[in-house]
């Protein structure tokens, strides 16, 4: 049972410097003029950014290898390296590259820009086939189904408290994220949005999660 959101923050598109783009449809055409060339890491298989670059390449009609490494920071030290091409880094994990010119950032996979990267445009903003994109890694909490609605309704008044400190306020700024609280029936609209998304990405690519 959803009781509310936390947090929720983009991933972001990063090249390695020798990529020859610096927008969203430069780096479109030159994957096209390259297909399955060109390799782009993930922290895993099934993961945010993993899904994020799958559903980039679906939209734009894009071919790459997806390599998978176990965690963000392999797959960033790989790209800083030369030994991929780009990936969809979590902002929180990546942006201390971009901000030392170890890569360049060409969009944030959120609705909306990010205060962290403020010239960095949100992907839809770059193309007509990104027109949908809005992907957010994001944090919440469930509890079980028989859990009663009084209990969830004093979860959830006290996280609405929490997000309304300074010190919460201060520490998402810091992260650039932004608060998920929301009413139980919002997370929950919310949860099922997420769920019907990434289901369709999922069947369309033909992937199995391993859930062992």
């Amino acid at each position: 049972m959803p009781i509310c959101g936390t947090v929720r923050g983009p991933n972001v598109l990063v090249v390695h410097p020798s990529v020859p783009a610096n927008t969203v449809p430069e780096l479109v055409a030159y994957l096209k003029k390259n297909p399955g060339k060109l390799s782009f890491g993930s922290p895993g298989v099934g993961q945010s950014p993993h899904l994020t670059g799958v559903w980039f390449n679906q939209a734009t009609g894009t071919e790459a290898i997806h390599v998978p490494f176990r965690g963000a920071g392999p797959a960033a030290t790989e790209l800083v390296a030369g030994n991929i091409q780009y990936m969809w880094d979590n902002l929180t994990s990546g942006i201390s590259q971009i901000q030392g010119g170890r890569v360049r950032a060409l969009a944030v996979s959120s609705a909306d820009r990010n205060p962290q990267l403020p010239d960095v445009p949100a992907a839809r903003e770059t193309m007509p086939e990104l027109a949908k994109f809005d992907v957010n890694t994001w944090f919440g909490i469930f509890a079980p189904a028989a859990t009663p609605r009084p209990v969830v309704d004093s979860i959830n008044a006290a996280m609405k408290a929490w997000h309304e400190t300074d010190a919460v306020k201060a520490r998402w700024r810091e992260m650039g994220g932004v608060s998920l609280y929301g009413t139980p029936e919002q997370f929950a609209a919310f949860v099922a949005n997420e769920v019907e998304k990434w289901g369709e990405v999922i069947r369309k690519e033909g992937l199995q999660m391993d859930l062992g």
